[in-house]
C-alpha cells in the first residue's frame, strides 16, 4: 500500500473544465491530497490560473493573455465549444483561487508559466501570497523564474519540470531544487536514477491511474501529479 501525495493535476480536469473552480471543487471532495495548478499573467500584471498561453482551446478566441486586459479575461466563457452558450466556467484571478483554496487544508503546487519570464515583481507578489499556506511549492520549466523564488528572503520550495533535453548535467550539480518533476515516460529509466543519486527526489506527472508501481513506488518519488485523481487513490487502496 502507498500514501504518497495526490495532486489533482488542473484540479478534477477530465470531469470539468481545468483549472476552474468547479474542477477545484470536485479534486478537494474526491479527497486528494494538494492541487496542481497554473499561472499565467495578463497584459496588466494580474495573474490567472490558466494553462495556455492563448485561450483559444478554452474560449475559442484567438489571443494571447499576455495581450489581454484583466477585465477582459473575467468576461471569457471556458468550456466545450457547444456548451459555452449556457453551461460555462470562467478564468480564475489567482485571488480568487486562494480564497477557495485557504479553506481547504490541501497542499499545493503552483507552476508558473512562460509568460512570468523577466517578471521578477510579479513573481514575488505570488509567492508572498502564498505564505499563510501550509504546504506550498513552485513548480517551472523556466530556470530563471526559479531562481528568482530561491532568492527570495521567504523559505520556499522549488520544482524543476525536467525534459529530456534539460542540461542535467549543470541542473544537477549546480542547483538547490527541492524536487524534480518528471514526464511518467521517465519512470524506471537511466535519467530516474540519476536524479534520485544526485539527492533529487522526484514527482511524476501525466500518471493514468493505471501503473502497477503505484502500489509499491521506490524511495525516490514522493508524489503523484494526476488528471485521474481518483484512480491513482484507488490503485494505492486507500478506498
Amino acid at each position: 500500500m502507498s500514501n504518497l501525495p495526490v495532486y489533482a493535476h488542473r484540479g478534477g480536469a477530465t470531469k470539468y473544465v481545468e483549472n476552474s473552480l468547479r474542477s477545484f471543487e470536485y479534486a478537494k471532495k474526491i479527497g486528494v491530497d494538494g492541487i496542481e495548478m497554473d499561472l499565467q499573467l495578463s497584459a496588466d500584471g494580474v495573474a490567472f490560473v490558466t494553462h495556455d498561453l492563448d485561450f483559444f482551446r478554452l474560449a475559442g478566441i484567438n489571443r494571447r493573455i499576455t495581450d489581454m486586459a484583466a477585465e477582459e479575461i473575467l468576461q471569457l466563457k471556458l468550456g466545450k465549444t457547444f456548451l459555452r452558450r449556457f453551461l460555462y466556467s470562467r478564468v480564475l484571478s489567482f485571488d480568487e483561487f486562494l480564497s477557495f483554496f485557504e479553506q481547504t487544508n490541501l497542499k499545493l503546487n503552483v507552476e508558473f508559466k512562460e509568460s512570468f519570464l523577466g517578471k521578477t515583481e510579479k513573481i514575488d507578489e505570488v509567492v508572498y501570497k502564498t505564505k499563510n499556506i501550509k504546504d506550498v511549492h513552485f513548480s517551472s520549466f523556466e530556470e530563471s523564474i526559479l531562481e528568482t523564488i530561491q532568492r527570495m528572503p521567504l523559505k520556499t520550495k522549488t520544482a524543476f519540470i525536467g525534459k529530456k533535453n534539460s542540461s542535467w548535467d549543470e541542473i544537477l550539480v549546480n542547483r538547490s531544487y527541492d524536487a524534480i518533476h518528471l514526464n511518467k515516460k521517465f519512470f524506471g529509466t537511466e535519467l530516474m536514477d540519476r536524479i534520485w543519486e544526485a539527492g533529487f527526489p522526484i514527482r511524476f506527472y501525466n500518471i493514468k491511474g493505471t501503473e502497477k508501481y503505484l502500489k509499491n513506488p521506490p524511495q525516490s518519488v514522493i508524489g503523484w501529479i494526476t488528471d485521474f485523481p481518483l484512480k491513482v487513490i484507488e490503485q494505492q487502496n486507500r478506498l
